[in-house]
């Protein structure tokens, strides 16, 4: 055959009913148009000699795609003379317009398509192909399945939301959304730029952990969790449509290789459990949210249309407002992006919008002090009002997995991968991937530097701490 590696496609034919000499029809396909014809006369295969085809998205690569098929032992397919000028074909069609094409010899059992549209239901057919003088005829059924790959990629991270004032420059309560809903559907608005990346320590993504110091902790097993959110882009119903299980997570060492406990392990429905919706509530009614800890009411933070941090240009912190007006000379931009991470992008660093180790130790009043130290629970800074504009949260992601709290080392990069299967195993989605690195350090407690966080209320002030810069490398 002298096929390129794409088809020329232009209307989908049937093909013809064909006469065999053995009984056996052949299965029509849309895929094997006009390229290819029905066997005249001659050899004429019965099923069986090619079956069990398979198609599974490649976990390592977002855009290949895994063909494996079984075959008996071509020797035996009693193809005479056709041997020398039968093949595989196979076609994949991405619903682009375009199929791929594979020719392949006939020990073949298996065949990687590159370059496959991601987010896609593919289609994979296959037959026994001989090619004469005259053309390229199909002489076996043709077999055909398909994976529905209509999943988009998962993310490491979520966007970041602040409380809205009911009324604008009055600091009043945020207002219900929708009332009549069981809980408080808050009127919030989303930052821009930043992310609140679900890498770190327990359940509040913390970037410190245990060293020697006593202090509470959720899970009460300290674990390093990496955390999934869905994409915005899909349904719950189209997770449902495609029997969507879990995602998987990866996580490969600077020299290639896979951390034990990051060989392919599955996540778990995150649940942040409920809460109430004032401190007079009784009921726990509404989703708990991962807020940021300790911001002093009414100085929360004021951000740019970038998601920057504005300040008065004394460095002083600004009172939230929503008709916020930058005014050049009486404000500045701090150039300090709402993210618990550093991002490191080419020659662009992104610092974290807090300073560590000090921000642990020391309880500040004024500005993005402690933005590492995030509450999980529903609104309110427990001194003031609960729903009071301007409080700064991200939603917990959807899915997490927990891990050993030593699974990283410092001062060594990791590439974490994660995408999503069904409930047969089957890759179901892109993979997204993000390249973390590490860097810990170990802070002393005392009376004077003692730790406080949303669990902790009391300072600690014995024993140290591990703090962590997480960095992303983009």
């Amino acid at each position: 055959m002298t096929k390129g590696s794409r088809l020329p496609r232009s209307i989908l034919l049937v093909l013809l009913a064909l006469a065999v000499l053995s009984g056996v029809s052949l299965a029509a396909g849309d895929l094997f148009d006009d390229d290819y014809s029905d066997c005249p006369v001659g050899t004429r295969l019965r099923d069986g000699q090619i079956s069990d085809l398979t198609v599974a998205r490649a976990s390592d690569d977002a855009d290949e795609v895994n063909v494996a098929w079984t075959a008996t032992d071509p020797a035996h397919w009693g193809l005479g003379p056709n041997a020398f000028n039968a093949s595989l074909v196979v076609l994949l069609d991405d619903n682009d317009g375009d199929p791929l094409s594979k020719t392949l010899s006939l020990g073949s059992r298996k065949t990687t398509f590159d370059s496959v549209k991601t987010g896609k239901e593919v289609t994979v057919q296959m037959a026994i192909v001989v090619d004469t003088a005259d053309g390229d005829y199909v002489i076996s059924d043709i077999l055909e399945t398909s994976i529905n790959q209509s999943l988009t990629e998962p993310s490491f991270g979520g966007k970041w939301y602040q409380l809205v004032e009911g009324t604008p420059g009055s600091d009043s309560v945020t207002n219900d959304v929708d009332p009549d809903q069981a809980g408080h559907q808050y009127d919030t608005e989303q930052i821009a730029g930043g992310l609140m990346y679900y890498i770190g320590y327990n359940e509040n993504f913390a970037n410190y952990r245990k060293g020697t110091a006593q202090y509470t902790h959720k899970p009460s097993t300290p674990r390093l969790r990496i955390g999934l959110a869905h994409s915005d882009k899909e349904t719950g119903s189209e997770r449902e449509d495609v029997d969507f299980d879990a995602y998987i997570i990866r996580i490969v060492d600077e020299d290639g290789d896979v951390v034990n406990e990051g060989d392919d392990v599955a996540t778990i429905e995150s649940d942040y459990g409920l809460g109430t919706n004032g401190k007079d509530d009784d009921q726990r009614q509404t989703l708990n949210k991962l807020f940021v800890y300790d911001l002093e009411y009414p100085n929360y933070p004021t951000f740019s249309s970038k998601g920057t941090i504005i300040r008065n240009a004394d460095g002083s912190s600004l009172n939230y407002a929503t008709d916020f007006v930058f005014v050049a000379g009486t404000h500045e931009d701090s150039g300090v992006v709402l993210t618990n991470v550093r991002i490191v992008d080419g020659s662009k660093t992104a610092q974290v919008a807090h300073l560590l180790p000090e921000s642990i130790l020391s309880r500040e009043s004024k500005g993005m002090v402690s933005v590492s130290i995030v509450k999980v629970g529903t609104t309110g800074d427990g001194q003031y009002e609960y729903r009071d504009p301007g409080q700064v949260f991200a939603n917990p992601p959807d899915e997490h997995r927990d891990f050993p709290i030593d699974t990283l080392n410092s001062d060594e990069t990791y590439t974490i991968t994660a995408w999503a299967v069904n409930e047969d195993g089957e890759v179901i989605s892109p993979v997204t991937t993000l390249n973390l690195r590490p860097l810990d350090r170990t802070v002393s407690l005392a009376d004077t530097n003692g730790f406080q966080d949303y669990l902790n209320t009391a300072a600690v002030k014995t024993g140290t701490l591990i703090v962590t810069d997480f960095t992303i490398l983009k």
